[in-house]
């Protein structure tokens, strides 16, 4: 086969690994309890809409790179990520690289690591949860 015939097959290759990828990212998810995944999921919708700065392994991210750096270490961590709780502390508040925790600077300038403020903000979130059951009819 020539040259041009494996470079012309490359592309699809390429294409065709995205796709698979896709999938087992579902997939994957998919294996969580429902409730868990949409409260990973509001997690990472929060840092999206932050406006904070991430700081990961002293580099600064903003809000869109420190989403998509969480979302790529969940898809690694497949269903050992059960609970919103585990992906807390499990992946979104240390670098597996260095161990050295994740931070977050609000824009007020105010700094936290990232694990204490997922947190706060997962027991708002419970908190409305829990709010709400108690107000439905019985």
């Amino acid at each position: 086969m020539s040259k041009v015939g494996r470079k012309s097959k490359v592309p699809g290759v390429l294409i065709l690994l995205a796709v698979f990828c896709l999938g087992a990212a579902e997939a994957l998810a998919a294996s969580r309890p429902a409730a868990e995944q949409a409260k990973i999921d509001w997690l990472l919708e929060e840092i999206r809409n932050s406006k904070a700065t991430f700081i990961r392994n002293g580099q600064e991210y903003d809000s869109s790179k420190a989403v998509s750096h969480l979302k790529t270490k969940l898809l690694f961590a497949g269903s050992r990520v059960q609970t919103a709780k585990q992906f807390i502390v499990g992946l979104a508040s240390n670098s597996s690289e260095s161990g050295k925790p994740y931070e977050i600077r609000l824009p007020d300038g105010n700094q936290l690591k990232l694990g204490a403020w997922l947190l706060d903000r997962l027991a708002v979130r419970e908190k409305g949860e829990q709010a709400e059951k108690e107000k439905a009819p019985r």
